[in-house]
């Protein structure tokens, strides 16, 4: 598919705007989605982090002041520690009760909170595994306790007095909520403390509610809270199918973990900002795209409009026709482009008016010629449309005497199929030795024309615009030739009796059956007989050659093998060979059985041989080949003598045809008789040769030949089709 200029122009200015811009667009879009999806996480995890950093600054407050407390009361008796631990109690609004405990857990002094309903009964602590640790290892420890709804639960501290007292207090965890609720993050954003195990102990029931508490340990963020002990972040699928996001802080209290703080938003809510920014984004990307395509179209326009008018006004002048010009309102290169194709096309229109009156000259002296020659003149263009046809070729054509035949189709003209098949032929075989002849009957009277045709060519370039068709009268050269002939052959004729008398008189006086000769005589008789002998073989050539352009010579097919024919010939050129030392060689594949005449083709292979021999010098070399290929048996006789100049490549199978200059005798009838002997075989003769490197002549006979039921030579296939 071509792509026109304008839609060219709009895709590179697209390609070098457009696609750099969403790219750019592309790659800012990513990074701002990053770095807003990098600021929400840093956000959770500063919460997290708050909420933590204020849990454990609570418990470091209360274990501070119980320090205080088990330092004083290791000093006091026990009224006085029982004073200090209620006045402590009162003091610490977040400390519900405080007790002292011996070695073994049980309490010794309880201070409850003076806002409790009721008083309880002293308690054994000895199986907390808390209390444990810090009575065993003189540690502080903490961890939560009965905790449940929301202002449900304690904070149990452990704080050793000495090896044998251990100071319990429990605080509430009140404080934690407003920890937790001091921190808002959206609609669907929320905080939550658990503990060790992932038990939920601080969070917002009105967004979890306490039937979707328990679910809270399942949760992968509290898992992950649970296995760590540093703060994180993580994106997660819930139960439900929603993402989620958030971050972890593991609170710690005396280096051992009492639970984390986990910070928890839906990805949709957390992520709104970059989904605002992707939409943004789109918007101004389509915007710039939009302008950036109007821009575009506007830019190529005034970059294709100038070009296609100048386009536009060239073709018009390559239809000939010079009389437009471009203007083109512009202060660039393509103005000046359009002033110079103007200047251009001013020129063109000079050289061409200039021509067609040279055209019209010429063409009325070309007419001219062509009319006043007797033979007929017919051009054509390739396309077989007449572009000149004088008088006599139409009257050979029969084409109607119209003023005008240029352009029409002359095969369209021409009703005579005979003469239609034969002006094709030759169309179709524009060479210089390529013709054939026309015989068209009248009335009283039989014209004969030899027709040819030669390619057209343009002066100087050498190229090739037609054909040219030469009609030429040869009725009276045939004439000529047939009153020749039959002369000669009338002559011939009659000198056969004669000189078949003067070799038989000769034999006689040989065989000295009237009475002894001398060897002088004997000579003398000697080369009578042979002049005799060959005078009676060009007779003999000549009838032959005329029988043969009759057609009255008959073929007497039968299964004959064309190598023993050939090796027949050889060895009856043996004595010739010997003479110059020339080397014979045979060259055959197989025995090449087909039915032929034998002895004419034996009389072709003596005639090629004998030709070869002639012109072979001394200690040179005959090469007879025959090759079989499907359905043909070729032959071909090659020599290394001097070759066949190349005007005598087309002459040599002509009557008494001979190359000028080589003496070597003879009539110039031999390979014309191998010419009708092969022809009549349905087979080609041909010849190849260049000087100096001797001369190969060819010839095939097809394998499968017969007479049908008319006595004509076919082909096999053809009898099997014409008895069908």
């Amino acid at each position: 598919m071509r792509l026109r200029l304008f839609p060219k122009f709009v895709l590179v200015m697209l390609g070098i705007s457009l696609v750099p811009l969403l790219l750019l667009g592309y790659k800012l879009l990513s990074i701002g989605q990053e770095g807003v999806r990098t600021a929400v996480q840093d956000l959770h995890k500063q919460i997290a982090y708050r909420i933590g950093n204020d849990f454990e600054n609570y418990l470091n407050n209360i274990d501070g002041r119980l320090s205080l407390v088990a330092e004083n009361m290791n000093k006091m008796d026990w009224e006085n520690k029982q004073i200090l631990l209620d006045s402590f109690l009162k003091t610490g609004e977040d400390i519900n009760e405080i007790s002292a405990l011996d070695s073994s857990g049980r309490e010794l002094i309880k201070i409850l909170k003076p806002s409790a309903a009721k008083t309880e009964p002293l308690k054994s602590y000895g199986k907390d595994g808390n209390f444990k640790i810090s009575a065993s290892s003189q540690v502080k420890t903490a961890a939560f306790s009965d905790y449940g709804p929301e202002g449900a639960g304690t904070i149990v501290f452990y704080s050793p007095l000495n090896r044998n007292f251990v100071l319990r207090a429990e605080a509430s965890i009140n404080r934690l909520y407003q920890i937790v609720n001091s921190f808002a993050m959206g609609n669907t954003g929320f905080s939550i403390i658990v503990d060790t195990g992932g038990s939920p102990v601080v969070y917002p029931s009105d967004r979890i509610g306490t039937k979707n508490a328990a679910e809270i340990r399942e949760w992968l963020i509290v898992k992950n809270a649970v296995a760590s002990s540093a703060i994180g972040v993580r994106q997660y699928i819930d139960a439900y199918g929603h993402a989620q996001m958030g971050a972890y802080f593991p609170v710690r209290f005396n280096d051992r973990a009492i639970g984390s703080v986990i910070v928890r938003q839906s990805e949709a809510e957390a992520n709104s900002n970059v989904h605002y920014m992707e939409k943004t984004a789109l918007y101004l990307i389509v915007f710039f795209a939009a302008a950036v395509l109007i821009v575009a179209y506007f830019m190529s326009s005034q970059l294709s409009g100038p070009v296609l008018k100048l386009t536009g006004a060239a073709e018009i002048v390559a239809r000939g026709d010079f009389s437009g010009t471009v203007h083109i309102n512009s202060s660039d290169e393509l103005k000046d482009l359009a002033e110079t194709f103007n200047k251009m096309v001013k020129e063109l229109k000079k050289y061409s008016d200039m021509q067609v009156e040279k055209i019209i000259s010429e063409q009325k002296k070309t007419e001219a010629i062509l009319f006043s020659i007797e033979d007929g003149m017919l051009m054509t263009d390739y396309s077989g449309r007449i572009q000149l046809a004088n008088r006599k070729a139409r009257s050979v054509l029969g084409l109607p005497d119209e003023a005008s035949l240029e352009g029409r189709n002359l095969m369209d003209l021409i009703e005579n199929p005979a003469v239609k098949d034969t002006i094709n032929e030759i169309s179709d075989n524009p060479e210089e030795n390529f013709f054939r002849e026309l015989e068209i009957s009248r009335q009283q009277s039989k014209t004969v024309y030899k027709c040819f045709s030669l390619p057209v060519m343009t002066p100087g370039k050498k190229a090739s615009i037609g054909k040219l068709i030469a009609i030429h009268d040869v009725t009276l050269e045939r004439e000529i030739a047939r009153i020749k002939d039959e002369f000669l052959h009338s002559i011939t004729h009659d000198l056969r009796n004669p000189m078949g008398a003067i070799k038989g008189f000769v034999e006689f006086l040989l065989k000295e059956i009237p009475g002894p000769v001398t060897e002088a005589q004997k000579k003398i008789l000697v080369s009578i007989d042979r002049a005799s002998f060959r005078l009676l073989g060009m007779i003999n050539n000549i009838l032959d050659i005329a029988k043969m352009e009759a057609g009255k010579m008959e073929l007497k097919f039968e299964e004959t093998s064309v190598k023993e024919v050939a090796s027949r010939a050889l060895d009856l050129m043996e004595s010739l060979v010997k003479r110059k030392n020339i080397r014979l060689v045979l060259d055959s594949a197989g025995n090449a059985v087909a039915p032929v005449d034998a002895g004419l083709i034996e009389r072709v292979f003596m005639n090629l041989i004998g030709n070869a021999i002639k012109f072979t010098p001394e200690n040179g070399s005959i090469t007879l080949t025959l090759m079989e290929n499907g359905e043909v048996i070729t032959a071909s006789v090659e020599d290394t003598g001097d070759g066949i100049p190349p005007e005598y490549l087309s002459k040599v199978f002509e009557k008494f045809e001979q190359v000028k200059g080589q003496k070597v005798g003879g009539t110039g009838l031999g390979l014309t008789i191998c010419k009708y002997v092969v022809e009549a075989h349905l087979g080609r003769i041909w010849v190849e040769s260049e000087l100096g490197k001797g001369a190969k002549f060819s010839f095939t006979i097809p394998k499968n030949l017969a007479k049908n039921e008319h006595g004509k030579v076919v082909a096999g296939d053809t009898v099997k089709n014409e008895n069908h």
